[in-house]
């Protein structure tokens, strides 16, 4: 046994001294071009009476073109574009703020477009018939993932009229896989068209092994998408996990799909985590803000699996979360273990009706304790398993918290040695808690992100004339500390993961104290506060909250807590970033916040157990 000790101890030095050399190459030489990308959509069509010109000739007058090759991300179309439709990186998202609606065409705010010949000017272009987009691959279960995209369609399908992907090793050998389709009224109506979501669940997957594939709708004459590679999500083999996460990120220059799609494809991330708002909003420009979020992160999911989680902007969007909840329904089919009936509607009741006809798909049961939801749910990745949770009102309520009850009591932590508790809203962050008697609606709503493209605004709690008081943040976040602490202290959680305030915010280990059901910096046996992360008593805090919302600019601080701020804070950043979380074994987690411009990594530490 002392020998067994003496090695895992060997074993854990030298890879954290390993990770020590690479976390110190990466500060010096981790630089790369980042940032969102330029995104070609060539199928799309050009407005009725509308040409469009060749991006490297709309002007004959050179400072005009000058301009207009400024949009793009290198500064001139990129080769390929010709005259297409296009969402040129540089310029996206310019004079947007979060929540609000600055529709400049050229800023790509309601998707692709173009430069109109005959001095027409710019304008936006129309989706095609049966030609798949906003391709993404969400993870269900290890060894499961769902391609999930949409189609534009002169009708709605049949319920024989199933959408087909191709599926193989290489690209020559791929056999066919049979989805569902849902036809989502709400979208449908706002676009004027039959707005259709189709899954297929790519099952039995071999971890880690790469694929291609490709997807179509199910009505005849419908297109296939380009054939896409990814590697499959994680089994439960023991190998070192690899996960990129953030929260906060719309369709803007500075913000981190450029990051993720070059970190999956050189194996630093194989998952991306997103912890909630998405777009700004989804339900902006009729709707149409969401479709070019989607699209413009297509070059990403299209090949890097993703975990989405619910925020306040999906709860306030348009149609509310109904959106989020048809668009992330892939993360529900897991297992097929449980009876059809027992799936209940994750939006409209015609999903509900078409899912109880299925023969395909079964109900979510990611690590064996259905929620049937993309609100809340949770999922092995790897080394590590996620339970993901909806806080947008202000509360668990019994029905989530008797399900997150009973999935952390399933956790096996000899798979899943490593488990994170995910939400859009962090429990602990000091900007939160610096501002216990603000407004708890003005910090959980929209108004207060508008221009926060760091940290987050505070406005003072209101009474009225009878003295009764809003809600205080202080208040707003004793609930939902008082009622999520017990239960992941309990059950030995390691890291809450979360979003929403717009910067970056990592925390010593913080424990509860079940006496006085309060929580702080964890302490040893004198009484002094414990600040490593050796063997942590308790959770770590991490807030990832800006990975590029509105108006995100390209420069960024770092600097460590101070003595006017929560004991239990450590270190705190600005600008559009996002983690790297490596699980190396059962005894190494390291964590990597990177900036999105440039790439660089600001802050790194290190969990052992």
């Amino acid at each position: 046994l002392r020998r067994q000790r003496q090695m895992c101890i060997r074993d854990r030095c030298k890879v954290v001294q390993q990770m020590s050399a690479i976390s110190l190459l990466s500060l010096l030489f981790g630089l790369a071009s980042a940032n969102v990308y330029d995104v070609l959509l060539p199928k799309y069509l050009p407005q009725p009476g509308c040409t469009c010109a060749p991006w490297s000739a709309v002007s004959s007058n050179s400072s005009e073109q000058s301009r207009i090759d400024g949009y793009w991300i290198d500064g001139k179309a990129p080769t390929g574009a010709g005259s297409s439709c296009a969402m040129p990186g540089a310029s996206a998202g310019t004079f947007e703020c979060d929540g609000c609606t600055v529709d400049k065409t050229w800023n790509s705010f309601k998707g692709p477009w173009c430069y109109c010949t005959g001095g027409q000017g710019e304008q936006y272009c129309s989706p095609p018939s049966g030609v798949p987009e906003q391709i993404n691959l969400q993870v269900a279960a290890p060894g499961i993932a769902v391609a999930t995209f949409v189609t534009f369609e002169s009708r709605a399908p049949s319920a024989g009229e199933l959408p087909v992907g191709m599926l193989g090793k290489d690209k020559e050998h791929m056999a066919a896989v049979s989805g569902i389709s849902h036809v989502y009224g709400a979208l449908s109506q706002a676009e004027s068209t039959n707005y259709t979501f189709h899954f297929i669940k790519f099952s039995q997957l071999e971890p880690r092994q790469s694929y291609f594939y490709k997807v179509r709708g199910g009505i005849d004459g419908s297109e296939w998408s380009d054939v896409f590679e990814f590697r499959a999500p994680y089994g439960h083999d023991q190998g070192i996990t690899r996960i990129g996460s953030y929260g906060d990120m719309g369709h803007s220059h500075y913000n981190d799909m450029g990051n993720l799609k070059e970190d999956c494809a050189a194996g630093k991330i194989d998952t991306i985590l997103h912890m909630g708002d998405h777009a700004y909003d989804m339900g902006n420009g009729g709707d149409k803000r969401g479709d070019a979020y989607m699209n413009a992160y297509q070059p990403a999911l299209s090949g890097c699996p993703w975990v989405p989680v619910i925020g306040n902007h999906e709860g306030n969007d348009g149609d509310h979360e109904f959106r989020y909840l048809n668009m992330t329904f892939g993360e529900t089919l897991g297992y097929a273990a449980a009876p059809f009936s027992t799936v209940d509607s994750t939006a409209e009741t015609a999903l509900a009706d078409l899912l109880t006809k299925a023969t395909l798909l079964g109900p979510g049961a990611h690590s064996g304790v259905p929620s049937h939801t993309s609100r809340w749910f949770s999922v092995d990745v790897g080394l590590i398993h996620i339970a993901a949770l909806d806080l947008n009102q202000g509360t668990l309520g019994p029905e989530q918290t008797a399900w997150l009850e009973a999935d952390l009591a399933a956790v096996d932590r000899a798979i899943t040695p490593w488990v994170f508790g995910t939400s859009h809203f962090p429990l602990f962050n000091d900007a939160a808690a610096a501002n216990p008697d603000a407004s708890a609606s003005w910090y959980t709503g929209e108004a207060s992100e508008k221009y926060a493209t760091s940290g987050h605004s505070f406005v003072p709690a209101v009474c009225d004339q009878l003295g009764q008081c809003e809600r205080t943040v202080g208040e707003l976040m004793g609930t939902i500390q008082s009622e999520l602490m017990p239960i992941l202290s309990k059950h030995k959680v390691d890291v809450w993961n979360a979003g929403h305030i717009h910067d970056y915010q990592s925390t010593w280990p913080v424990c509860y104290d079940p006496s006085s059901n309060a929580s702080n910096i964890c302490t040893d046996s004198a009484g002094q506060p414990i600040k490593n992360f050796n063997n942590p008593a308790g959770l770590v805090h991490v807030t990832e909250g800006n990975g590029g919302v509105p108006g995100v600019v390209g420069t960024s601080t770092m600097k460590q807590c101070g003595t006017s701020t929560s004991e239990w804070c450590r270190t705190h950043g600005t600008g559009g970033a996002y983690g790297r979380w490596t699980a190396y074994n059962q005894s190494v987690l390291v964590y990597e916040h990177v900036q999105n411009n440039g790439a660089q990594v600001t802050d790194t530490f290190t969990i052992t157990k």
